[in-house]
């Protein structure tokens, strides 16, 4: 169920869930990449990495100061996973759960983060 809020708290609400999985992800590909011995490629995925940190550290600032505190992701079942949000608002609070399609999760990442790799196909 939506809250009844800003669409702008909603995106960065969206914005900071996927930032969150896009560092996650790097940095299981910084582990396998340096225990490979690839250096050139450690020093891009740490490049990536600094550079989403300072992006989840500008989304954090602003979720804070609009009061804003999103959950841990609860999975339902195998597709689909749910992200619980609560707001407060004019002296009460509003809670919201946002519901993502693990395929679509995954799809949206990899388009995300393909402006900083080249796709193989």
């Amino acid at each position: 169920m939506r809250a009844n809020i800003p669409e702008k708290w909603l995106n960065m609400i969206e914005e900071k869930i996927y930032v969150d999985l896009e560092l996650i992800w790097l940095n299981k590909r910084l582990i396998s990449s340096e225990k490979n011995g690839t250096k050139g490629y450690t020093k891009h995925l740490e490049s990536i990495i600094k550079e989403k940190i300072q992006t989840r550290i500008e989304v954090s600032d602003f979720l804070r100061k609009n009061n804003i505190k999103v959950g841990d992701p609860i999975p339902e079942d195998d597709l689909f996973v749910e992200y619980h949000y609560s707001c407060k608002v004019d002296g009460g609070f509003k809670e919201g759960v946002m519901k993502f399609w693990k395929a679509a999760i995954k799809y949206k990442m990899r388009k995300r983060l393909s402006k900083y790799f080249i796709q193989k196909r």
